[in-house]
């Protein structure tokens, strides 16, 4: 009898320890790319809204030099009061503030404050005793009250500048007059973005790919952003 030949059973290749992309073997796996696609989408789901209004300012902050400049927004004045006062309370910048809170029942602190000292001034060709002035102002992303007080006068000049849906949603994306909470969910939109282009990068790869492609990846984005900024640094040397 022929002894049956046993076909060569074939060698499965020897899997590597490692992984790709610098990402460990254990990690590439379907469970882990389902969660990160359920944390990409959720994350965006999140940040949908912010994502469009900081977008959408952000295109108007991109113009707002002289260079290609496009108006963002409006301020428009809606209020210029003088209003009656003690000559003698109001002393310097802190107390006129502590003033304008109690006068106008104002919750936030100002965030300017200004000082100018007087002094011997000429006006017409006279000497004159120009007194001591101040100013402050509140800020939010609506509008700005602003308060001007010269010592020793019996009234303040107070104005209101209110600004436009869009101007204020600019001011909302400079932080600019907004509480420790709002900056704290900046905060979080700022970790939700870089954890979308993370995430969206590892969707892209799959979690499998050479490592080449990576550092090719990373290296064009890197040339790029430095080509970007090569025109706008500014040198300078003293002589």
């Amino acid at each position: 009898m022929v002894d049956e030949i046993k076909p060569e059973s074939k060698k499965k290749p020897a899997r590597r320890a490692g992984g790709y992309l610098f990402i460990p073997r254990n990690f590439q796996t379907n469970t882990v790319l389902t969660w990160l696609r359920r944390g990409h989408a959720w994350t965006g789901f999140y940040g949908a809204l912010f994502f469009f209004c900081l977008g959408l300012t952000g295109f108007y902050l991109n113009h707002r030099t002289a260079i290609m400049h496009i108006e963002g927004g409006v301020a428009k004045e809606v209020a210029s009061l003088s209003v009656p006062v003690e000559p003698d309370l109001i002393t310097s910048e802190e107390t006129l503030a502590a003033w304008m809170q109690e006068e106008f029942a104002i919750d936030k602190e100002p965030s300017r404050g200004r000082r100018r000292a007087g002094g011997p001034v000429s006006f017409g060709g006279r000497r004159a005793e120009e007194a001591p002035s101040y100013s402050v102002s509140f800020r939010g992303p609506n509008a700005v009250i602003s308060a001007d007080y010269e010592r020793g006068a019996n009234r303040v000049s107070v104005k209101r500048t209110n600004s436009s849906l869009l101007k204020a949603l600019i001011d909302l994306h400079k932080v600019v007059g907004v509480n420790k909470l709002f900056i704290l969910i900046m905060d979080t939109m700022a970790g939700a973005m870089m954890f979308m282009v993370l995430s969206g990068v590892l969707l892209w790869t799959r979690l499998h790919g050479p490592r080449l492609a990576a550092a090719g990846i990373l290296g064009a984005v890197a040339v790029a952003t430095m080509l970007a900024l090569s025109g706008t640094w500014i040198g300078w040397a003293a002589p």
